[in-house]
């Protein structure tokens, strides 16, 4: 199958191979692993990034594959090859422009392609590259291959136009949407599950989110008041809290941070986050903040404004009951725990056999039967599914050390909000899992541990869109009432 590249981007191709659309002047290749494990950065100013490769030698290879736009104006990255020194940049993407590039007494700001793989090839010690990351319509730094997975055709457009003009109307007012979804419950949900358009998903959220809270939730100039507290200092807020704060400042550079919204120059975006995360650590001083809690806030800055989000975010937390997730003795997420150990067995009992019969011993648990550990209340079989699915709840599968792709991050909120609780998480890793059912089966314990670990970076891929998992997912028809189970029954009715 032949990809698409991105508007005006020249394919590229490696030295000596053939294909239909060579770059305008051959491609050229600067690639191959190295042995090296000294790596610096990357440093972001802005939507610029800046990238250190270390190269020991001449003749050695830093695994970039260099093209250039079609009308000749931008050298960019054709392709990172696995594995290799440049591959340890998550940021480092196929698509991406190189603005400048430094090294071996050399420095070319908008080199061309010669000079580029030039200096690629023949400089040693520390090469400096700075580029600008391609980025997909929400906004994400993602490849080229990504980018053409999710262009849409003209009648997928002509379609999404008129979806767009039908939420308009369900939208035009408080009133308007009151009337609607009261009208039409089950429409409206079949409609949110097939995704909210960008244009009106801000509205969608809010309105869903009032839904949800008691009347009088939202309090005129309350946010404002939260914030001065925070920025009245640690004394006026406690130690408690003011060690919390100190907290969220270590974790908003580290949320989302291929969202260009998170890397502008003035880190604007950086900031909202932090005085959102603030601001409900002093409204619900019993919670404060735990980590985690970041992408769900995050998230909801890329649609509405800053108080907004931080109204729909404390829904969340009390409304729907997320706060479990993280008060001391973590409720929910145990429970969850035992949501997703009943529905894999139900829905998977054999990879779900698999996994308890390797992992337990690998944990020291011996064989698991979690179903009788959860019947009898015993404490230690939260470890089992805690090793790996912890991020998939506490950062709603796209935060932590592996994230889920970021088409997937609207349409989870959407649903989130929709039910309520996190159901739209656990279909979307059972139609994961039962898709790598056959190969995880076979893994050995440190392996599978592995792949459980990083399951949320499979969701998308080339050969598979976000829409083609979520109607995957959907098509297990995992109830809500099976979300809210009896507690330490360990029994999922779907």
């Amino acid at each position: 199958t032949k990809m698409a590249p991105a508007p005006g981007v020249q394919q590229v191709l490696p030295d000596g191979v053939a294909g239909p659309q060579a770059t305008k002047s051959g491609g050229r290749t600067c690639g191959g692993p190295v042995d090296s494990s000294a790596v610096s950065g990357p440093e972001m100013h802005g939507d610029v990034c800046t990238i250190t490769l270390q190269k020991p030698e001449a003749d050695s290879r830093c695994g970039v594959k260099l093209g250039e736009t079609r009308d000749g104006n931008w050298v960019i990255v054709g392709a990172v090859e696995r594995g290799s020194l440049a591959d340890r940049f998550p940021d480092f993407k196929s698509g991406a422009r190189i603005t400048a590039i430094r090294g071996g007494g050399q420095a070319y700001s908008r080199p061309t392609l010669r000079q580029a793989a030039s200096l690629l090839a023949s400089a040693t010690g520390n090469i400096d590259i700075s580029f600008k990351p391609l980025l997909d319509r929400f906004g994400f730094i993602c490849a080229m291959d990504e980018f053409a997975a999710r262009i849409e055709t003209r009648d997928q457009v002509r379609l999404q136009n008129g979806e767009l003009r039908k939420w308009q109307r369900r939208t035009g007012s408080v009133q308007a949407w009151r009337t609607y979804s009261a009208r039409k419950p089950d429409k409206l949900r079949l409609r949110i599950q097939q995704g909210v358009p960008d244009p009106v998903r801000g509205f969608v959220w809010k309105a869903m989110a009032a839904a949800r809270s008691p009347t009088g939730f939202r309090k005129q100039g309350r946010y404002q008041r939260l914030l001065e507290q925070v920025n009245a200092g640690p004394d006026a807020v406690g130690a408690r809290l003011a060690a919390a704060l100190e907290q969220v400042d270590k974790d908003v550079p580290r949320t989302m941070t291929g969202h260009i919204y998170f890397r502008t120059g003035d880190m604007q975006g950086q900031k909202a986050l932090a005085r959102v995360l603030k601001a409900y650590a002093v409204f619900d001083p019993g919670l404060g903040y735990t980590q985690g809690m970041s992408s769900y806030a995050a998230v909801l800055l890329l649609y509405m404004r800053e108080e907004d989000a931080f109204w729909v975010f404390a829904t969340l937390m009390q409304s729907c009951g997320l706060d479990g997730l993280y008060i001391d003795g973590f409720p929910l997420l145990h429970q969850y725990y035992d949501t997703w150990e009943a529905l894999l067995r139900k829905t998977l009992p054999r990879a779900s056999a698999h996994i308890q019969a390797t992992l337990g011993p690998f944990l020291g648990l011996g064989r698991v039967e979690y179903s009788k550990m959860a019947k009898s209340g015993d404490p230690t079989r939260f470890a089992l599914p805690g090793m790996y699915a912890t991020p998939w709840l506490q950062s709603m599968l796209i935060g932590g050390g592996s994230p889920a792709p970021s088409a997937l991050a609207p349409r989870i909120m959407d649903n989130l909000l929709l039910d309520g609780n996190l159901r739209v998480v656990f279909a979307l890793c059972l139609a994961q899992l039962k898709l790598e059912q056959h190969e995880l089966c076979s893994l050995a314990a440190e392996q599978l541990a592995q792949a459980l670990k990083t399951l949320p970076t499979r969701m998308v891929s080339a050969d598979r869109t976000a829409n083609q998992l979520l109607e995957a997912a959907f098509g297990l028809h995992i109830k809500p009432r099976s979300i809210d189970m009896r507690r330490g029954g360990g029994s999922a009715k779907r």
